[in-house]
């Protein structure tokens, strides 16, 4: 997918702890797909690494494991930086696309001007769209990476979607402690929210790569929530593989605890390792950020709750 940037600043506030939250402004990347342009496609952070005179940005996805550099983005930069490049070690393995990849040690990895300090993270090698080494010294952020749950590991993430801003920190802030929260299951850093549906609970997984979607689950399952006819169809890519979803309009209730969820399209597609994944990971399906755009989203990692305000 075709990235689109924006320069963002960083905003401060004080919690009614006097600690102070240190908020980071978020931009929403839009595109067309199956020529239909969506303008709430993706969330992309600005991010700095090792004081580099460059400006990048990440996707932030909570469906994804580690936090990646992509290594066809960032090759003219290791190019250019030797230091960088000397970075990679290849004692500090993970697997992604069923491929072993190695990773960046001691890299100063900063969202906006929040500083976390020295991450070791992953070199997904040969992924990701090229960048010219002419064009390196523009002005313009360039979409180096993806970001992980395992960088927000028991931390309290909070994602405020109307102001789009977000903001991470160690203690729940009062202002946000009167928000409904429902405990979650996690795995590999991955949460499983309960929602009910159709008067029954049901872990999904929730998803901020998943944007688009306020609901995915198979075709058997889309049928007992929906009675309508499909409405929408369109040609998705996951990590580079393209396939087709269908979507219908939700006719029975999804409310998160007490909170009645907005109206909402239910998503489907005939993959079968899809299908496969669900059962695997015991869950309905997969819920995204299009549930939540009005909300605040509290992700207490610490005590393993999912917030809504």
């Amino acid at each position: 997918m075709k990235q689109i940037f924006i320069a963002i600043f960083l905003v401060f506030s004080i919690s009614s702890f006097g600690q102070k939250l240190e908020w980071i402004h978020f931009n929403w990347v839009g595109d067309s797909i199956s020529g239909k342009y969506f303008d709430k496609l993706a969330i992309t952070i600005p991010v700095s690494l090792d004081n580099l005179p460059h400006k990048f940005n990440m996707q932030i996805d909570l469906g994804a494991i580690e936090t990646v550099i992509y290594g066809n983005s960032i090759k003219p930069y290791l190019d250019t930086y030797s230091e960088l490049n000397t970075k990679i070690d290849t004692t500090l393995k993970f697997r992604i696309q069923s491929q072993t990849n190695f990773k960046f040690r001691d890299i100063e990895f900063k969202l906006g001007s929040v500083n976390f300090g020295k991450r070791n993270i992953g070199h997904f090698k040969n992924f990701g769209d090229p960048i010219l080494i002419d064009s390196i010294y523009t002005k313009t952020e360039k979409h180096i990476g993806t970001i992980a749950p395992d960088l927000f590991k028991d931390k309290i993430l909070i994602i405020d979607y109307p102001n789009k801003r977000l903001c991470v920190t160690t203690e729940l802030p009062k202002q946000f402690s009167k928000a409904q929260f429902r405990n979650y299951k996690i795995k590999n850093g991955r949460i499983k929210i309960p929602i009910t549906i159709n008067g029954k609970d049901e872990d999904l997984m929730f998803d901020t790569g998943s944007s688009l979607f306020a609901l995915m689950t198979t075709t058997e399952q889309a049928n007992e929530i929906s009675t309508k006819p499909i409405i929408d169809s369109l040609k998705i890519s996951s990590w580079g593989e393209y396939y087709m979803v269908y979507g219908q309009t939700v006719t029975k209730p999804i409310l998160f605890g007490k909170k009645k969820l907005n109206k909402s399209t239910v998503y489907f597609d005939n993959r079968k390792d899809n299908a496969n994944f669900f059962k695997e990971e015991e869950i309905w399906g997969i819920t995204g950020n299009a549930y939540f755009l009005k909300n605040i989203v509290i992700i207490d990692y610490k005590n393993q709750r999912f917030g809504v305000k």
